[in-house]
């Protein structure tokens, strides 16, 4: 991140826009809807109705193409970020590694883990393997161009921008990404279902992760 101060203002500004606008929009999606509960509270907030995204054409670790149908059928806990991040990605990847250990301890059905990087310029499919396995085998690195990144972090909400490292200079070799810190969930249907917010613990996604499987089961769930 740029510096503390302008990255922690970042992602606050960030959040507030996402939740004024989730929670603005919550009432009339319960109405539209044959919802008759709201959402439980978790670290974050469930989607009384899940978002659509639109579609995206990505490559995952493996050089395979990475897109919406990659999505359906299971539940998936994506996280965007860059394998040149200094502290939010890597913190965030080993605290997700955590989640699935406590999930496997207790028998649970297990989220995919995706980390989706928003600088393709430096994180070839090659780097992201590296970087993912290396937190877990089973976690799942996409990347791609950077205007199909840009249609999935719109349909997921998520904000990044391109920001200038210690030269000062954004189009030097050490520049950096700015982008939030929240882990976005998507039920099996491939909808986005719950935002998870930093600051993340294990225990806590691990309870958002059940409570919101419960909710979709109730409510929403074809």
């Amino acid at each position: 991140m740029t510096d503390n101060k302008s990255s922690l203002g970042f992602i606050i500004a960030g959040f507030l826009a996402l939740m004024l606008g989730l929670w603005f929009g919550l009432s009339s999606d319960l109405v539209k809807t044959n919802v008759t509960e709201m959402p439980p509270s978790i670290s974050g907030v469930i989607l009384p109705v899940a978002k659509n995204i639109g579609d995206f054409s990505l490559q995952d670790h493996n050089n395979q193409l990475y897109n919406k149908q990659r999505l359906q059928g299971k539940w998936s806990l994506i996280f965007m970020g860059y394998t040149q991040c200094p502290d939010v990605c890597p913190a965030t990847l080993s605290i997700v590694k955590q989640v699935i250990q406590l999930l496997e301890n207790e028998s649970q059905s297990l989220p995919e883990i995706v980390f989706v990087s928003v600088d393709p310029d430096r994180d070839t499919p090659e780097i992201l393997a590296k970087y993912v396995t290396y937190f877990n085998p089973a976690f799942i690195g996409v990347t791609g161009e950077q205007e199909q990144l840009k249609k999935l972090a719109l349909g997921l909400s998520v904000y990044y921008k391109k920001a200038p490292g210690m030269s000062g200079d954004e189009n030097s070799g050490d520049y950096l990404m700015d982008h939030s810190a929240a882990l976005m969930l998507l039920n099996p249907e491939g909808k986005l279902q719950a935002f998870l917010t930093a600051p993340h613990e294990a225990g806590k996604i691990v309870e958002s992760f059940n409570k919101t499987k419960e909710f979709y089961n109730r409510n929403l769930k074809n």
